[in-house]
C-alpha cells in the first residue's frame, strides 16, 4: 500500500498562528456588555466557538441585535493589535520548501488581510479563505474544500491545523487530517483521536521531510 503524500499545509489563524484569544475576550466582554451580559474568562473558554453567532446564541444575546453586535465586536478588535506566536514566522518559512501553505479561518476578509499584512504573513498562503467567502461556517468543510480546489489537491494530501474540536471536526467531514494546538479548550490526551503539539511553531520538528511537488 502506498502512503499518501502530504503536499499542503492548511492553517487556522486565530490561537493558532496568532495570539488573539485576549484581544477576542476583551472585544466580547466589551460588546456583551453593551447588552447587560456579563462574560468572564472562564466562560469564553467554555463557550468559545470560531462561529460568533453560536456564542451570541449560547450567551443568550437575541438574534436581532447579533447585527449591531458584530459592528461593536469588529470596532473593539480593531482597537487592538495581536502579534503571531513565538516561531511562527520562522514555522513558515522552512514550511514553504516543502509544503503549500493555505489558510482557512473563520474571520471576516477585511479584519484577517489587514493582520495578514501587519504581521508579514500574507506572501505565504497561497490560498486564503475567510469567513466572508463561504456559507456555513465550521465545523461545516465548505472552506477546507475550497482551499483544496484552489490548491488543486485532494483532502489526503493535506492536513489542518487548528485549536479548536470546530477545527477537528471540519477537517474530518473533509476527510483530512487534523492537527491541534493544544490549549484549554484542546487540551492533551492519550485517548484522543487526534495529533496535538504544544504550539504551531514546533510543527516543523513533527511533519515529514519535503513532499511539495516540483514546480519545474
Amino acid at each position: 500500500m502506498v502512503e499518501n503524500v502530504i503536499r499542503a499545509i492548511i492553517f487556522d489563524l486565530d490561537g493558532t498562528l496568532l495570539d488573539s484569544f485576549a484581544v477576542h475576550f476583551d472585544a466580547y466582554v466589551t460588546m456583551f456588555a453593551k447588552f447587560g451580559i456579563a462574560m468572564d474568562e472562564d466562560l469564553f473558554w467554555q463557550i468559545y466557538s470560531p462561529n460568533w453567532f453560536a456564542v451570541y446564541e449560547t450567551m443568550g444575546l437575541a438574534e436581532k441585535d447579533w447585527p449591531l453586535a458584530d459592528k461593536i465586536w469588529v470596532a473593539e478588535v480593531a482597537k487592538r493589535d495581536p502579534q503571531l506566536f513565538p516561531g511562527v514566522m520562522d514555522m513558515l518559512k522552512q514550511l514553504q520548501d516543502s509544503y503549500f501553505l493555505a489558510l482557512v479561518t473563520s474571520g471576516s476578509k477585511n479584519r484577517v488581510v489587514k493582520d495578514l499584512e501587519r504581521t508579514g504573513l500574507a506572501p505565504y498562503f497561497a490560498v486564503l479563505v475567510t469567513g466572508d467567502d463561504i456559507s456555513r461556517p465550521k465545523p461545516d468543510p465548505e472552506g477546507l474544500i475550497m482551499a483544496l480546489d484552489g490548491l488543486g489537491l485532494r483532502a489526503n494530501e493535506a492536513i489542518y491545523v487548528g485549536d479548536t474540536h470546530e477545527d477537528r471536526q471540519a477537517a474530518e467531514a473533509a476527510g483530512m487530517r487534523f492537527i491541534g494546538i493544544e490549549n484549554r479548550i484542546l487540551k492533551p490526551d492519550r485517548h484522543s483521536p487526534f495529533e496535538t503539539v504544544e504550539a504551531a511553531a514546533d510543527l516543523i520538528h513533527y511533519l515529514p521531510a519535503s513532499s511539495r511537488p516540483s514546480e519545474g
